[in-house]
């Protein structure tokens, strides 16, 4: 098969590759119809780290890519819910599917959970194919409602958006603050709105991603002290819950000057080691602070009926669309931000 291939930093190529296999009589293998490039692949782009894995020169080649739809072309002796030819989107990464921890929809905490596309363990799905392991929890099947769009959404950005702001504790009627505007952070600030905020603050350097977060009823800033000035003075204090969509050092270490006293900031970017929080401030504004890694299958129940009712958009995120042997350029694209990349749609069929 063909598939986008990590050969070391800044070196993601297009290239023949192995075929998958069944890894386990509950995996699937899936024909890959669309994929995604995530904000995180770029810590592998750039050589850096995720958890243990790191990307600098000398790392294993793997299929890079987690967020992937298609069609099931065959299907483990365990798995019962899914038949091949079923169209369906899979959840951005997986656990064993067997232990308790699975069982109880949190297979994101199972001690076998790894993502797809971050390391040779688990292929990715920026290929022509990729098998799917525990199938029958990290699947489901897309509605006829559901754009192609929104599919990918739901692999990983639109689950993250929803598990890292409803994670805020955010009630209606409360002030948020979204920093970071790539795709989770402008999916946050829809959510937001749905979810009952009355003010939404949206931070972000880059100038086209404020001006979307401002269609969706953001009050938008560039990153730095006039813009905390200018919310705290528009909140008298500060607001109730900061979603930091970004992982960057410089918008993790802000979220704590936009808080008021005793709110709430969540985490859903990958650091870096080099990020630091200002422990002192949070100690004594009694801020809470909550950070983890989404379990995108557990929130499908909550999101699918938003997006087929209507009243969930996700819309002109991807502002690009791209072949699947164009995908070294869709990573330079993307890196570099140019053209105003937002999202990439990547085309495998």
């Amino acid at each position: 098969m063909k598939a986008l291939v990590f050969n070391g930093p800044r070196n993601i190529s297009y290239e023949s590759y192995a075929d998958p296999e069944l890894k386990t009589p509950n995996s699937v293998i899936l024909k890959v119809n669309k994929c995604s490039i995530c904000g995180s692949d770029l810590h592998i782009y750039h050589g850096e780290t995720i958890g243990s894995n790191e990307y600098g020169d000398g790392a294993n080649r793997f299929c890079v890519g987690h967020e992937f739809t298609g069609e099931i072309v065959e299907a483990g002796a365990d798995v019962r819910l899914f038949n091949v030819g079923n169209k369906v989107l899979a959840s951005g990464g997986t656990g064993c599917g067997e232990c308790n921890l699975c069982l109880t929809g949190r297979s994101n905490q199972c001690s076998q959970s790894i993502a797809f596309g971050i390391s040779p363990l688990l292929q990715g799905g920026q290929a022509e194919y990729v098998c799917v392991p525990n199938a029958d929890y990290a699947l489901t099947r897309i509605p006829d409602a559901v754009s192609d769009e929104q599919a990918i959404l739901l692999t990983d950005a639109m689950a993250t958006a929803f598990f890292g702001l409803t994670r805020t504790g955010l009630s209606a009627g409360e002030t948020v603050a979204v920093v970071g505007l790539g795709p989770i952070g402008l999916i946050g600030v829809e959510l937001a709105f749905l979810l009952g905020a009355s003010k939404v603050f949206a931070i972000d350097p880059v100038a086209a991603r404020r001006k979307q977060a401002e269609k969706l009823g953001a009050t938008a800033f560039a990153p730095g002290g006039e813009a905390v000035g200018a919310v705290i003075d528009k909140t008298k204090g500060g607001v109730d819950r900061v979603f930091e969509a970004s992982g960057a050092k410089a918008a993790a270490a802000s979220t704590v000057k936009f808080v008021k006293r005793g709110g709430t900031v969540s985490f859903i970017g990958l650091p870096q080691p080099d990020v630091t929080l200002p422990l002192a401030k949070i100690l004594f504004k009694d801020i809470t602070i909550r950070a983890g890694v989404a379990n995108p299958a557990a929130t499908w129940k909550h999101l699918m009926p938003l997006l087929q009712s209507g009243r969930l958009k996700a819309a002109d995120l991807f502002s690009h669309n791209m072949k699947l042997s164009e995908g070294a350029e869709a990573y330079r694209l993307f890196d570099a931000r140019e053209d105003d990349v937002i999202k990439i749609m990547i085309d495998v069929d």
